[in-house]
Order: C-alpha cells, then sequence, then structure tokens
C-alpha cells in the first residue's frame, strides 16, 4: 500500500534538511508500506527549492512541487490532487506532532476502514508540551464555537496540522473545499462529516514550536467568517 506524506513550505530552508531526515529515518523502519515524501513549496524565495532538490537526489524526499501562490491549504489542496497514493497524509514541517503517531494515524484507515484520521490535541489522552496559555484558550475557544456552529461534527480539535485520508474518498471532499488558507482544515473535515465519511481521533502527543509564524488575530478571524460562510452554505444545501 502506498502513502503519500505531504508537508507544505513557505521559506523553510532552514529547518527542511533536518526535518526530513527524521521523517525518512522513522519511516525506513516501518516495511508494511511505501511511503513517499513531498515537499509542496507555495511561494517560497529563500533557498527552499534548491534544499529540495539535493534531498531527492539523496532520496531523502520523492517529489517537490512548486505553487506561485501562497496558501497552506492550496498547497496541501494541489499535492492531494497531484497523488497516486492509497492514503494522503499531511503534517506541519516543524514536526510538533510525535512522530510515533504516524502509524497509528495511518494504520486506523489501512486496517480500521477509517475513511479519515486526524490528530487531536484536545481528546482525552493527548499530551501537549509547552504550549502558550493564549493559544491554548484560543484553540479551545475555537473548538467550542466549531461545537456551537457544527453540533454534528463532534470534533474535538480541527485545527491540528496532523491528517490523513483515503485519498479515492477524499477527492469528493476537496472539490467543495474552497479555503486556500489556514481555515482549510476545519472546512474539510466538517464537508466530510457533511458526507458522512467515517472520521478517526487519534490523541497525539504535541510539542509546542515556539518560532512558529501563524499569527493568532489574523487566523482567528479568517477561521471565524469561514465558520460563518460554510454554516450559510449548510443551511442553503449548498454543499
Amino acid at each position: 500500500m502506498k502513502i503519500e506524506l505531504i508537508f507544505p513550505v513557505l521559506n523553510e530552508s532552514k529547518t527542511l534538511e533536518y526535518q526530513l531526515n527524521k521523517v525518512r529515518s522513522y519511516i525506513s523502519k516501518i516495511e508494511a508500506y511505501d511511503f513517499i515524501i513531498t515537499i509542496v513549496d507555495n511561494g517560497s524565495t529563500d533557498q527552499t527549492k534548491v534544499i529540495s532538490e539535493e534531498l531527492i537526489k539523496h532520496k531523502i524526499v520523492n517529489k517537490y512541487l512548486y505553487l506561485s501562490q501562497k496558501g497552506r491549504g492550496r498547497a496541501i489542496k494541489h499535492a492531494i490532487a497531484k497523488s497516486n497514493a492509497d492514503i494522503v497524509s499531511y503534517m506541519d514541517i516543524d514536526l510538533s506532532t510525535d512522530l510515533n503517531s504516524l502509524l497509528p494515524l495511518i494504520e486506523s484507515i489501512a486496517k480500521d476502514k477509517y475513511d479519515i484520521a486526524i490528530g487531536s490535541r484536545l481528546s482525552k489522552g493527548s499530551n501537549v508540551i509547552g504550549r502558550k496559555k493564549i493559544r491554548e484558550f484560543t484553540s479551545r475557544s475555537y473548538n467550542l464555537l466549531i461545537k456551537l456552529f457544527f453540533p454534528f461534527s463532534k470534533i474535538d480539535d480541527m485545527q491540528c496540522g496532523f491528517k490523513a485520508f483515503s485519498r479515492v474518498k477524499i477527492l469528493t471532499v476537496l472539490d467543495l473545499v474552497t479555503n486556500t488558507k489556514w481555515f482549510f482544515d476545519t472546512e474539510i473535515i466538517i464537508i466530510a462529516r457533511n458526507l458522512n465519511l467515517s472520521i478517526y481521533q487519534l490523541p497525539v502527543k504535541w510539542t509546542d514550536d515556539p518560532n512558529t509564524s501563524v499569527n493568532i488575530i489574523s487566523t482567528a478571524i479568517e477561521d471565524i467568517i469561514g465558520l460563518i460562510k460554510l454554516r450559510i452554505k449548510l443551511i442553503n444545501k449548498i454543499l
């Protein structure tokens, strides 16, 4: 079975080689699956492309995709659409989620036959390390809003950048996803739930990245606007 690991990146040349060597080392010990590592670069202006090509040459990475337009959601959607793997998974290059969660994430689809598997930092059994109180507050508040807007979702943590999909099952969902930024994580899961796809939530060990470039305020505004728009679409049965 072929598994594609997708890493959306923007100007990550300083950490790219180190992090992806860690990933390759980890998956090389898993013999049951054929892993592919894909870098999808959405508009980097540093040495990301050069380093990616070197990683391909040394067989650390299998594919490098480039998009001139920025947008994490756009990058992930593009990479999934280009994939021919059985299972597609994406995670953030900072590897905040412990790699030991990767195999159970994949096997919940490969063996347990879920359509989707998502990492959760807010489910019972998860372990979050070093997260600032403001980020913890905004994350929990956001997920409470989701439960208010979409009580049918029954998802503890929409935003964790650690997800896997049966590629065949997720393609129909992708056609309906419109957000190209950070709300992508929420939109794809809510639409999938609305289409009755089965979703497994995996409690994960997650370590906060103190150097994250994510802006809390702008992301929160984008997420709230996205929730309102998506709620209107569902009410009007556009989806």
